[in-house]
């Protein structure tokens, strides 16, 4: 029985290779149906896994610790009560990896030039560094993170440095002579000398004037290059914010620029600026020791639930939120990754079946008569159905290992070179996602792709061995 059994898997995978022209390009559609699925899956979690990444990393940290009225309205006064036990029990524990406290304080920041609403966030800079990457995001020729000695420095987002005219653009020797490292022609150059030492407060107003210089095919090539290079920031301005004090009063208060952050997030940049704690604290008169919040990052193996939920119970009286309660629409979009994998794959799937349906149908009608005398000579229906579904599986699962070794190839390469969409960064940046996008893929979505294939493989077997069982023998035999 053994024997017989291996012996139909041999006729099986040798029939689906009789019509090789026909059979090749089956597999050549599912090998480049599967390449998209595993792709398109890689580059969706790509994306995904740099939101989660920018929300931690960036925005939010693993945990956060507010007074329960300040999560509701941002009142000032609403400060964490007795603050430093809560920062001496984050020290103590193990799973906490580091902690910062912040004040923060909504406030109106006016230039000569320009306006904007702004939370500025009071830190302390070593602290902050253990719970944010924001430091390691400052621009080129941006300033610093508060490493150079300044009286009332500010770190603001390049969003913000637009708003208010601290950010301008200007064609001159040196930025030439950048562009043409860049490997920008010299008919180009040549072109940009003409707007050379004028000064343009705004993106733009400067776009407009490369337009006009630019024919339409250079805009097209160079405009974002020549637009990032020529891109200078006015460090050390002065920019006078506006705030109520703890007493309700109105406080003006003058930051300089000491450094541009900039993240994938345009929502997040357009509100948020970052001080030193003692400045904010001096100017809107908290002592010391007050905080609005306190963020925290945990060690890879400890379970973020768990240290939520012991925070919580050592102060009741807190808000302890981690960053799955404070961005609920980041964490829904992770939940439904493996959702979106799965429709992806079964509409791939799908139209591949409809194909591979039809091939098989095609196999059968032109092995009528050899059917017809196995069915003679004694092979039972069983059998006729098995061998029949082993060919599909056979056509299916070759054509989906190319494709799923392709795929991941693919990922490979892309997760390291990156995916530029630059062309489209402003859209992107604003719901907070990147413009380069590093594809990555996890082994949980080969196998799900494996199982769907497998059902595709079987559920396409079924019309045509239906077919050939309903062949008569005596009627299939004649069949020429």
């Amino acid at each position: 029985m053994k024997k017989y059994s291996n012996m139909l898997w041999s006729v099986a995978w040798k029939n689906v290779w009789r019509n090789k022209k026909r059979s090749a390009i089956v597999v050549i559609a599912v090998t480049i149906g599967m390449i998209a699925g595993v792709f398109t899956g890689g580059l969706m979690n790509g994306w995904m896994q740099q939101r989660l990444d920018s929300v931690v990393n960036n925005e939010l940290s693993e945990i956060q610790v507010h007074n329960p009225d300040f999560s509701l309205n941002d009142n000032p006064i609403d400060t964490i009560a007795d603050a430093p036990a809560v920062a001496r029990f984050l020290s103590e524990n193990k799973d906490i990896t580091g902690f910062a406290e912040r004040l923060k304080m909504t406030s109106i920041a006016t230039t000569a030039r320009g306006s904007t609403t702004l939370m500025l966030n009071g830190i302390i800079p070593v602290d902050e560094k253990r719970v944010s990457d924001i430091h390691e995001l400052i621009m080129e020729n941006g300033g610093t993170y508060f490493d150079e000695p300044m009286q009332n420095p500010i770190v603001i987002s390049n969003k913000t440095a637009e708003e208010l005219r601290i950010k301008t653009y200007e064609i001159n020797a040196s930025v030439l002579d950048s562009l043409k490292k860049l490997k920008v022609k010299n008919a180009v150059l040549a072109k940009l000398e003409t707007l050379q030492d004028q000064l343009f407060r705004t993106e733009k107003n400067f776009r407009k004037a490369l337009e006009a210089t630019l024919t339409k095919q250079e805009s097209n090539l160079c405009e974002d290059k020549i637009v990032n290079t020529a891109a200078s920031y006015k460090i050390k301005s002065k920019i006078v914010f506006t705030y109520n004090d703890l007493q309700g009063g109105l406080v003006y208060q003058t930051y300089r620029v000491c450094g541009i952050f900039k993240t994938t997030n345009t929502a997040f940049d357009q509100a948020n600026a970052f001080v030193l704690k003692s400045d904010l604290a001096s100017g809107a008169g908290f002592s010391t020791n007050d905080a609005h919040e306190f963020a925290m990052r945990i060690r890879k193996e400890a379970n973020l639930d768990n240290v939520t939920g012991l925070i919580s119970s050592k102060f009741p009286e807190l808000s302890v939120q981690n960053w799955v309660q404070l961005s609920p629409e980041a964490a829904m979009m992770n939940g439904f990754m493996g959702i979106w994998y799965f429709i992806i794959m079964a509409i791939i799937l799908l139209a591949l079946a409809f194909g591979i349906i039809n091939t098989m149908l095609m196999a059968i009608l032109e092995r009528t008569k050899e059917l017809g005398m196995l069915m003679a000579i004694g092979m039972n229906r069983r059998k006729i159905f098995v061998m029949i579904m082993l060919e599909t599986l056979f056509l299916t699962a070759v054509g989906a290992v190319i494709g799923m070794f392709l795929g991941w190839i693919v990922i490979l390469v892309t997760g390291h070179t990156g995916i530029n969409f630059s062309a489209f960064a402003k859209g992107y940046e604003a719901m907070g996602f990147a413009a380069i996008v590093y594809p990555s893929i996890q082994a949980s979505f080969f196998l799900m792709v494996a199982v769907m294939v497998f059902l595709t493989g079987m559920l396409s077997s079924i019309i045509p061995a239906r077919k050939a069982l309903k062949l008569n023998p005596v009627e299939a035999t004649r069949n020429e």
